[in-house]
Order: C-alpha cells, then structure tokens, then sequence
C-alpha cells in the first residue's frame, strides 16, 4: 500500500489506531484529513502539551515517540 502525505499535527491516542492523520489521494474530498492506513506495529509514549500519552503506531511515524515496544507484546 502506498504512504499517503502527511497531513498534520494531530495525535489520535486510540488503540490499534495509527496516532498520525494524513491526507487522502485523489477521489473522494481529496486532501481531507484521514487515518493512517498503515497497520500499527509500535506502540510508545510521548508527551503532548503537558501529558505523557500512550499512542500506537506504524512502522513509518515513530519519530518523536519513545519507551517504543512491539505492538504484540505488553
């Protein structure tokens, strides 16, 4: 599957969801942001703001995270 653009700065801290939104290719409402289609691979902590967060993420935007685990392992 190919990576789509970045889109923001946005943090998404669901489980099995990639933190980073990124925008859609051609078609429908391009440029809109979008949740990364990537599957989630690491899971790690960052902090936002004044918060230590907890997000999940995949193999192509780790950067900024840290404490990063395999996304099977606890």
């Amino acid at each position: 599957m190919d990576h789509r653009d970045h889109y923001a700065f946005a943090v998404r801290a669901e489980p099995r969801v990639c933190w980073q939104m990124v925008s859609r290719p051609a078609g429908y409402r391009v440029d809109a942001p979008a949740d990364c289609p990537e599957p989630v691979r690491w899971i790690g902590r960052a902090m936002i703001g004044r918060k230590q967060m907890r997000l999940w993420s995949c193999g192509r935007h780790l950067e900024g995270l840290a404490e990063l685990q395999p996304a099977g392992q606890r």
